[in-house]
């Protein structure tokens, strides 16, 4: 293309990275919504760039509790000196790099709009030509005096304010092709519902299950030591099967945390894993869907490094983010 045309973009995510890397004087992006695999992406770059760094959202609690706009992406942005200011009733997606490179159109900052997911949604953007893009700086400038700065403070309070929104916010999610909702969908906008009151876990687990069935636990699971892991009743726990390199299971925790190697053994595991994973606690299944439909770390912005003690918190927004991945693969 010549350096004046405008170019339509389907799928914005290669397009934008590569613009964002390259940028030396000023970064500015502009989306309601965010995924904190994008912005641990955008937050690694930004870390190592040149550029100033701005980002205009809409720090709205709705979206942070139906886990489409990720307060952990917030954080990782500015951890990474990301400037993030909050513009209330923003619904553009405008994506500027020094004055050369535009982008504008339908896709927010996440995998599914950005088209890196496997469930992409279908989006268009418009590549600017250097015109216009000064023109939309000058835009993006005027917003961005009017909007109020997002500190740890701000996010902390969206997200004690998401906690407390009515049960009638559900997890994002589509519908069936016949239109219905499906029961998993049901069931992840109830867990949704359920994780503002709830401690909320990622564990790790190492045996293998088919990867074209609904991955099945059983009524336990078992954690290394030697310190008592900090489970406790009531807590949900996003299953993630190693070797599977997905999530895709949901359990609640039934009871504290147990040595007992002895049950391991008696279960029918070898002496070895019992002594390595003597920790117990019963649980009961709340959702799954097969292997291979099951979440990516890469969509949470986790790598499995952060998962060699075998289990982390996960953030409201991250944990209902797996949700809503779950509740697409649900609709097929």
């Amino acid at each position: 293309m010549t350096r004046h045309d405008e170019v339509l973009v389907e799928r914005a995510h290669d397009a934008l990275l590569h613009a964002v890397s390259e940028a030396t004087h000023t970064v500015r992006l502009s989306s309601p919504y965010l995924g904190v695999g994008v912005a641990t992406t955008l937050a690694s770059v930004a870390g190592r760039s040149d550029a100033v760094w701005h980002l205009l959202t809409d720090l709205n609690a709705a979206a942070v509790a139906h886990g489409s706009l990720s307060t952990a992406g917030l954080r990782a942005l500015l951890g990474a000196g990301v400037s993030l200011h909050h513009f209330r009733g923003l619904h553009a997606k405008l994506y500027l790099c020094d004055d050369n490179f535009g982008l504008v159109g339908s896709a927010n900052l996440t995998a599914a709009g950005l088209g890196s997911s496997e469930q992409a949604n279908v989006e268009l953007s418009l590549q600017l030509q250097p015109r216009t893009c000064r023109e939309a700086v000058v835009v993006f400038d005027a917003w961005w005096k009017e909007a109020q700065v997002i500190t740890e403070a701000e996010i902390e309070q969206v997200e004690l304010a998401a906690a407390s929104l009515p049960a009638s916010v559900h997890v994002t999610s589509a519908t069936t092709p016949q239109g219905t909702t499906s029961e998993l969908q049901v069931i992840a906008g109830e867990l949704a519902v359920e994780a503002r009151t709830r401690r909320l876990w990622i564990k790790a687990m190492y045996h293998e299950s088919p990867a074209d069935e609904p991955w099945s636990l059983g009524d336990w699971f078992s954690s290394s030591g030697p310190g008592k892991p900090s489970f406790l009743p009531g807590d949900l726990v996003l299953i993630y099967p190693k070797q599977l390199g997905r999530c895709p299971a949901v359990v609640e925790v039934l009871d504290e945390s147990r040595r007992d190697p002895q049950f391991i053994i008696d279960e029918g595991l070898p002496e070895g894993d019992a002594e390595r994973w003597p920790w117990v606690n019963h649980v009961r299944p709340r959702l799954a869907v097969p292997g291979s439909d099951g979440v990516p770390l890469s969509e949470l912005g986790i790598s499995g490094k952060a998962l060699q003690r075998g289990h982390r918190h996960l953030g409201l927004s991250e944990f209902v983010e797996a949700l809503s991945y779950l509740a697409r693969a649900a609709a097929g």
